[in-house]
């Protein structure tokens, strides 16, 4: 079974994370190639998994994204792709961009054509952005809705932003997974070194966060939040994780920080490939993201016996009912620094428990693999 993943660049992003983990855990009768779209001035850029692919015997190629080629060349350029590496599935990961490909996939006679939404969509921007986002977005699902055989999504909101009708109607949710063994497998040495490696005051309480950075990641908001903890006298530090993808947004936060007087107490760590490691040095996981399709490092987290205060841009799903969640409606500083204080004072779960949930809520990576790969060959 040849199946052909069809993805932006393939760095540590959420989706990418989970595709990842399944290439890690499929069986040795499925085979992955990947198809990467990318700006055309930077059409071979490497991505941070992509060494690691090749290691797994896997292609990739690589297509301008359809909007610098356009859809006539996009799609000749998909159709030769495809009679190159003879997939038996294409499975598309690019929400809403997922219909041009379906039908190009369609065209090259592929049989299984999966679209996959990673997000409840939303658009920002200017008005007429959003109105041409949203125009397009129409077109997308009109394709998606006649050329696509499958629907899935990491979400039934997801799914209800990208399906129509009856299709929203046999669409399917795909948990986002994690490794329980790479959690599992943490030694106390390694998170307490890597914390230690952070040259923290002893009595440090150590907030972080995990993923891109983007505005809509709301990591600006911790900067109230750790000025009234310091005006509490708790010595908390915020460590981020994730490439800056918002260089003009990170300034004005040092700006403000700065303003706080909290400047020193925030630590950008970019990104790392030890993720499993990094979550067991937090005390708390803050999450601030105005939205998230999923939220998977929320449960990561979790599986580091890490407890975690949301906002609500984080669905409900993320929780897995261990008592590690608490979520808020608003960024008041004052709630978030009370929660925090209270989770510090009474938090505690036993991680083996929580590897468990996890498992039973159908969150581990190795059976979502072996679950997505007999979906493959329906």
């Amino acid at each position: 079974m040849k199946v052909l993943q069809v993805t932006g660049t393939m760095n540590r992003g959420g989706a990418e994370v989970m595709l990842m983990d399944i290439l890690r855990n499929k069986p040795d009768d499925v085979h992955f190639d990947f198809l990467i779209n990318n700006d055309p001035r930077n059409l071979k850029e490497e991505g941070a998994f992509d060494q690691e692919i090749l290691s797994y015997g896997c292609q990739i190629r690589h297509i301008g994204t359809q909007l610098r080629i356009g859809p006539v060349r996009y799609i000749r350029e998909f159709k030769k792709i495809v009679r190159e590496l003879q997939p038996d599935v294409v499975h598309i990961h690019l929400n809403a961009k997922c219909g041009l490909i379906a039908l190009a996939a369609h065209l090259a006679g592929v049989e299984k054509i999966i679209a996959h939404c990673h997000a409840d969509i939303k658009f920002r921007g200017s008005l007429p952005s959003r109105v041409f986002n949203e125009f397009e977005m129409w077109i997308q699902k009109w394709m998606i809705g006649w050329f696509a055989t499958d629907y899935w999504g990491c979400s039934t909101e997801a799914n209800k932003r990208l399906y129509r009708g009856g299709h929203f109607r046999d669409s399917v949710v795909i948990n986002n997974a994690i490794s329980c063994a790479a959690y599992s497998a943490v030694l106390e040495e390694e998170y307490k070194a890597l914390r230690n490696s952070y040259n923290l005051p002893d009595d440090a309480v150590v907030l972080g966060n995990v993923g891109r950075i983007v505005p809509h990641k709301g990591i600006a908001k911790m900067v109230d939040v750790l000025s009234e903890l310091k005006n509490r006298g708790v010595n908390a530090h915020f460590i981020v994780v994730g490439r800056n993808d918002a260089c003009e947004y990170v300034n004005e936060m040092m700006v403000h920080a700065e303003e706080c007087k909290v400047a020193d107490r925030i630590h950008f760590l970019g990104e790392r490939s030890d993720v499993p490691i990094v979550m067991h040095t937090f005390d708390v996981f803050v999450g601030p993201a105005l939205r998230e399709g999923f939220g998977l490092v929320a449960v990561e987290a979790q599986a580091a016996a890490v407890p975690c205060v949301l906002y609500q841009g984080f669905p409900q799903t993320v929780d897995m009912h261990v008592g590690l969640i608490t979520f808020h409606k608003d960024y008041n500083p004052k709630a978030w620094a009370d929660s925090i204080q209270a989770i510090l004072k009474s938090c505690k779960v036993e991680k083996g428990l929580i590897l468990n949930a996890i498992r039973a809520f159908g969150f581990d990576a190795n059976e979502n693999a072996l679950k997505i790969s007999e979906m493959y060959k329906r």
